[in-house]
């Protein structure tokens, strides 16, 4: 107030006063005294001015010299010059604004140009911007609800072109604003109310009017989408209605006649039809359909979360619109309320349509491959889940174009390949196993979804990375489907998959990769070919597993037909070939021994290598080792156990093929944890009569119809294997590719079942030919897995000491022999003494005391045994014929194991004849004392 001329000098401010205010400024203390009186001085004499003030003062200063000047005159300047006040004053404002023009030009001259970058010392940058949503938003939350008002009801009544189109405007900006400043209550509003004004949703005679409001939602949807969110609703509505319009206005019906699963009670009126046919035909006129798809079209320029709200009010829309339920958001009134259901039909008068789904199959169609990945994963989650339900539908039509969508939507996605360390391919494969694991799904949609996996498979199986996995999970259930048609389907896909499309599903491996013996062999790998070596041997082991699942193991009333369980069992020797040919590499890491179901489940007792070679191998060999003690009948044409004995000759082949592969440690994993006790299982679940036949003496048998071992199995180059192979590839049963070897050798042991050969399969080509002799010979007990499979398997055995024991030496003796000798003792004599088990149970009730419960030592039966004792003579027999070829040491090693073994079994024989020996003394003493007691003989002093 030093220089404020509107003060006195008397009241200005002092340097006392200056000082006075001034104290304790500097954090509690005072300034220096020389300071402040300094700043108060060069204050006094340059005083603080803006450029405003300065020149308003010269201009003051001017125009009271002026005045001064005037009041000279004795005539006043109006009087002598013509003018007046008001020409003074309309001078001065023109003056004014040419200043103001002026300074304005030159603010625009010093502003920077287009495109530069400002430097942050400039103020412009330093000024905070206000949102202009956070202006408009407080003055337009006040007004909304009376403009709607006033809006509607001139709308309402106006016949006026100008008015109406003054009332559509301020429905375009209420919505644009109400949208951008996120104000979702009154978008909704606005959106509905003009929604309404389409009469869409209602049955009456549309006006010009109604068909602007059709015109201006639609541009709406165009113009302001990204911010629509749920509004979408009714807009997507009304274009749902426009597509029936369209139909009726080309003189067709809407798509719900041909969709209803029972023809209506009801049908449209004349009158009725009659006025949507005009309704269609003035929208036709006045709205381009190319308007209509510019809606769809443009969702490639929403963002992701305006994409994800358009699409997900669509399914909204879609849904009624299979419901029969399309006018609700648009007339106030729901179809289901409205109008009553047919019975049976589940839908309203209306009927199910598709014109959405249409829409939605499009808006996936564009928004595909312009979206990320991640986006659109997320996206299509929504829309899979979508069409999964819609594939289950009742309406076998609605259901049927859902499933052919989606295969049409799949070979679009699937043209780009995916890259190794992600998964899109299973999430969007995923409505197809969804649809085909719903136990209300019908079988011509079952049907359905495989024929779409074969086309997939047979156009794109080069694409496909973690899409295989819903693929065999497809497949695996379509094993268990209640129709055999589709049963055969399945398998039909798999045999396809192996003879067409090996390669693509096992590629070769690259070099290096290959590399996996060694100390480094798995660390010169990179990380990206770890994870594709673990993610083929997943996918590896989900095929084996779909094979396997024809196999029937268990008693069922669904049962699998023998010949296909038959035909998967030869796919498990193809799986073992490619192994051996190193096509399949194991995993890399991730090896675990606790759960069946996840990756990586193997056998215990390994060592880490180990563990991760038997990963590949576990599915294959314990699914065999189900089909070879299966529990299901399966008998045909007086042949038993087909799948049983299948099961064997598969195991068999596989083993004395690629034996060589497994190291002593492994082997003694597949002797203790998959043959022994799935050859076990088999015979002590057999339940026939053949279990309680007895001979009346060890050298008269009464069981001469017991199956007999397998021959030899001739070398893979045999001349008759060759001729075999050569015929099967004008087989319609048989693969059209080379087989490998121990498939060609499953494929030789099942013709010779088939054809009721001698076991020679070194004439198996013969029994190919046209019209070959059929020798089957009638069994009697057909059933009987111990008269039939058991020979067979308990054979296995020897040859696995024949083809694998004898090369490993003393690894050999100590691995196979005992083991395999275990399994005979077991069959000729019964479980030994020191094998019976004794529980300890603790009961609480008698204070923690210990009880020991006896378990029954198990005893096999006579059959067990003539095929136990009958398999040792082979053995030795066969052992004593390779004995000449081995070393001179390991000659008598084997020699002196075998007489230890002999010599062993036999006084287990004696003991065991002189335990049956003392229970029959024992049983008769007691008989006789029972009768003594009876009848008071004396027969005990008789004795």
């Amino acid at each position: 107030d030093l220089h404020n001329p509107s003060i006195k000098p008397e009241r200005r401010m002092t340097i006392e006063s200056f000082l006075r205010n001034n104290k304790g400024i500097a954090d509690g203390s005072d300034l220096p005294e020389e300071y402040l009186t300094g700043i108060f001085n060069r204050i006094k004499e340059n005083p603080f001015s803006l450029k405003e003030d300065d020149e308003a003062r010269e201009k003051q200063k001017s125009e009271s010299t002026k005045d001064m000047f005037d009041s000279l005159f004795v005539f006043e300047g109006p009087t002598l010059f013509g003018t007046n006040a008001e020409d003074k004053k309309r001078e001065k404002f023109r003056k004014e604004r040419e200043e103001m023009m002026a300074a304005s030009e030159q603010l625009f001259k010093k502003r920077p140009p287009k495109g530069s970058r400002r430097t942050s010392q400039e103020p412009s940058t330093r000024l905070d911007r206000v949102p202009p949503a956070d202006v408009v938003k407080p003055m337009f939350d006040v007004t909304w609800g009376p403009l709607i008002g006033t809006l509607s009801q001139v709308l309402e009544s106006a016949t006026n072109d100008t008015i109406i189109a003054l009332c559509l405007s301020g429905f375009v900006y209420s919505i644009r604003l109400s949208s951008h400043s996120d104000m979702s209550l009154a978008r909704n509003t606005f959106v509905n109310s003009l929604a309404k004004f389409t009469t869409l949703g209602s049955i009456k005679h549309m006006k010009s009017k109604n068909i602007e409001c059709i015109r201006t939602l639609l541009s709406v949807a165009i113009i302001d989408g990204e911010n629509l969110g749920e509004s979408w609703s009714p807009i997507l509505q009304c274009i749902s209605q426009l597509g029936r319009l369209h139909l009726f206005a080309s003189g067709l019906d809407s798509e719900d006649k041909f969709l209803e699963s029972t023809p209506q009670s009801t049908s449209t009126s004349d009158p009725t039809r009659e006025m949507e046919e005009n309704n269609g035909k003035a929208v036709l006129a006045a709205v381009n359909e190319v308007l209509i798809d510019k809606v769809f079209s443009s969702t490639v320029n929403l963002s992701a979360r305006g994409v994800v709200d358009f699409i997900e009010q669509l399914i909204a829309v879609s849904e009624a619109e299979i419901a029969g339920d399309t006018k609700k958001g648009i007339s106030g009134v729901g179809a289901t309320s409205a109008l009553p259901k047919v019975a049976g039909s589940g839908h309203g008068l209306e009927g199910p349509r598709i014109f959405s789904l249409q829409r939605l199959v499009e808006v996936a169609d564009y928004n595909m491959n312009i979206r990320p990945r991640l986006t659109w994963s997320s996206i299509w989650e929504t829309v899979g889940n979508h069409f999964a339900r819609v594939g289950c539908h009742e309406n076998a039509m609605v259901s049927m174009f859902a499933i052919d969508a989606l295969r049409q939507l799949s070979f679009k996605f699937l043209e780009k390949p995916e890259l190794t360390d992600f998964n899109f391919q299973r999430l969007f494969l995923k409505p197809f196993l969804v649809i085909m694991k719903n136990p209300g799904s019908r079988e011509d949609i079952r049907e359905l979804i495989l024929r779409c996996v074969d086309n997939i498979i047979r156009s794109l199986a080069h694409n496909l990375r973690s899409g295989w996995k819903i693929f065999f999970s497809i497949l695996t259930l379509s094993s268990s489907d209640k129709s055999v048609k589709i049963k055969t389907l399945g398998l039909a896909i798999l045999q396809r998959l192996l003879d067409e499309h090996l390669e693509d599903l096992c590629p070769t491996p690259s070099v290096g990769s290959t590399e996996s013996e060694g100390d480094n062999g798995d660390d010169s790998l990179t990380a990206s070919q770890k994870i594709e070596r673990n993610t083929n041997a997943e996918d590896f082991v989900e095929l084996c597993r779909a094979s396997l699942s024809f196999v029937q193991v268990k008693q069922s009333d669904n049962p699998l037909p023998i010949g296909l369980s038959m035909r998967a069992l030869c796919h498990t020797a193809c799986y073992a070939d490619l192994i051996a040919d190193k096509k399949i590499l194991p995993p890399v890491s991730g090896y675990q021994t606790s759960d069946p179901t996840a990756p990586g489940y193997t056998y215990e007792g390994l060592s880490p290598e180990e563990s991760l070679e038997m990963v590949i191998w576990r599915s294959l060999l314990d699914g065999l080792a189900s089909g070879m003690c299966s529990s299901a009948p399966s008998t045909s044409g007086g042949v038993g156990c087909l799948v049983q004995r299948g099961s064997i000759m598969a195991m068999r082949a596989i083993l004395l093929r690629h034996g060589k592969l497994f190291s002593a440690s492994q082997w003694s994993t597949i002797l203790n944890c998959v043959l022994l006790p799935a050859i076990q299982i088999g015979a002590e679940g057999d339940s026939s009569p053949v279990t309680q036949i007895s001979s009346e003496s060890p050298s008269v048998s009464s069981l001469d119809f017991l199956g007999e071992p397998l021959q030899s199995p001739p070398p893979f180059d045999d001349e008759g294997l060759q001729k075999f192979a050569e015929m099967t590839q004008t087989s319609d049963s048989s693969p059209t590719r080379p087989l490998g070897t121990a498939e060609l050798l499953v494929e030789a042991s099942f013709a010779d079942l088939r054809h009721g050969g001698d076991g020679n399969l070194s004439k198996a080509y013969s029994l190919q030919k046209t019209g070959a002799d059929k020798r089957i010979q009638m069994q009697p007990f057909p059933d009987s897995w111990i008269a039939t499979t058991a020979p067979i398997a308990i054979g296995l055995l020897s040859d696995l000491i024949i083809s694998s024991s004898l090369e490993l030496g003393k690894l050999g003796r100590e691995v196979f022999w005992p083991t395999i000798m275990s399994q005979l003792v077991r069959w000729s004599v019964g479980s030994s003494k020191e094998k019976i088990q004794c529980e300890q149970v603790t009961d609480e009730e008698f204070n923690g005391d210990k009880m020991i419960v006896d378990v029954k030592e198990w005893q096999p039966c006579e059959a067990l045994v003539r095929i136990g004792c009958k398999e040792w003579s082979r053995v030795f027999r066969r052992v004593l014929e390779a004995v000449p070829k081995l070393d001179q040491s390991e000659g008598k090693a084997w020699l002196k194991e075998m007489s230890t073994s002999l010599s062993d079994t036999l006084l287990k024989n004696i003991e065991l004849e002189e335990k049956i020996r003392d229970d029959i003394v024992e049983s008769k003493l007691a008989s006789l004392e029972k009768r003594e007691q009876s009848d008071g003989g004396d027969y005990l002093g008789m004795m």
